[in-house]
């Protein structure tokens, strides 16, 4: 199937308004490519060109799609993202949407050429993208048209494993054992999942009863789990100590601490977790310390926090720092949001390694 794109309006092609080369990125993963790019300024120009196309072609417009209606005569096929006339397909695309050429353009395609792929995905959390293809170095380079895709989105990434039906499943099976093992506990799901909604799950299987204590994330931890129908199983209460008085009095933070070390440490957070664990009816906590700004406590750095996780046997704390300048909002508001997103998705994926480790243990 030949795939021709209209671009639809005065200079669309040199202006850097439709990102033609993702598009052909995103075609030639999957073994396609553009046949020709034709430009187009009115209706009577798509006509012209439509007439020109064969059968079974597909056809995607860009731009001002509005001159394609007036072209065909027909305004009901606006609010769809593609359609069918005298044989060929058109896909109306009036902005740059890679969802729509991943969701709409590629399986057109596939059909038409009885092309199927199989997909296994891999969601990480605190690699970027760049680090992430480095470690895949060996992986991404083989032979067998087996195809890594990346979709980083913050501190998380998906990782996407592509391949043709055709494919020898011993290929796939060692490329995927191989990756799985080379990204290793940066994975928390296998599954097209979000951090907050995995941890949930695993936290709702595993059966065990969660106390949270929180400071600067301001109950987000908590407020994520909830989100979830049936945690109230699970969660039995979540403490939001913002102030020091309240880390002492609720928690049963040393006074010693605070003074020695700051709100901000992994000793606060250590007392913090375990003075959770004070509460008999609890088997797994987690705590929450860190500096969102935007001024820092002390010597301390906007952006560090420390996340605690652990039980009667032993309590982790984990030492982050999230660089207020990755922030995408430059105010005091926007560097907060960024900073305590950071720590809310921390403490999620820490839990998800905890309850991981701890069905492990059951099972043997």
């Amino acid at each position: 199937m030949n795939v021709n794109v209209i671009a639809i309006g005065k200079n669309i092609i040199t202006d850097g308004r439709f990102d033609f080369k993702r598009m052909s990125v995103l075609l030639a993963d999957r073994d396609y490519e553009i046949s020709r790019i034709y430009c187009a300024e009115t209706a009577d120009d798509i006509n012209e060109l439509i007439g020109t196309f064969g059968e079974d072609d597909m056809v995607i417009a860009v731009g001002e799609t509005a001159y394609l209606f007036e072209a065909l005569g027909d305004e009901d096929v606006k609010s769809v993202d593609y359609f069918r006339r005298e044989n060929m397909t058109f896909v109306v695309m009036p902005e740059f949407d890679e969802r729509k050429v991943k969701e709409v353009v590629i399986p057109l395609l596939n059909v038409k050429s009885r092309k199927f792929f199989n997909t296994v995905i891999f969601r990480t959390f605190g690699r970027s993208e760049e680090e992430l293809r480095e470690m895949l170095r060996d992986q991404i380079r083989n032979r067998n048209k087996i195809v890594f895709d990346f979709y980083p989105d913050g501190e998380e990434c998906a990782v996407r494993v592509r391949y043709s039906r055709s494919t020898s499943s011993s290929a796939v099976n060692d490329m995927i054992n191989a990756a799985g093992e080379i990204l290793g506990d940066c994975v928390y799901a296998l599954k097209d999942i979000s951090l907050a909604e995995s941890t949930a799950e695993l936290l709702l299987a595993s059966g065990l009863r969660l106390s949270v204590a929180e400071s600067f994330t301001g109950g987000g931890v908590a407020s994520s789990l909830i989100a979830y129908p049936g945690m109230s199983r699970c969660l039995i209460e979540s403490i939001v100590a913002y102030s020091n008085e309240s880390k002492k009095k609720r928690l049963g933070v040393s006074g010693d601490v605070i003074d020695k070390f700051g709100a901000v440490s992994a000793d606060c957070a250590f007392e913090m977790a375990s003075g959770l664990l004070g509460n008999p009816d609890c088997d797994v906590v987690v705590a929450t310390t860190g500096n969102a700004g935007p001024t820092a406590e002390r010597d301390g750095s906007v952006g560090l926090y420390y996340v605690a996780v652990g039980d009667r046997d032993a309590v982790h704390v984990f030492e982050r720092y999230r660089d207020p300048r990755e922030a995408l909002v430059r105010t005091d508001a926007g560097i907060r949001k960024h900073i305590t997103a950071s720590g809310i998705n921390t403490a999620l994926f820490e839990l998800g390694k905890y309850l991981k480790n701890a069905k492990s243990t059951r099972r043997n």
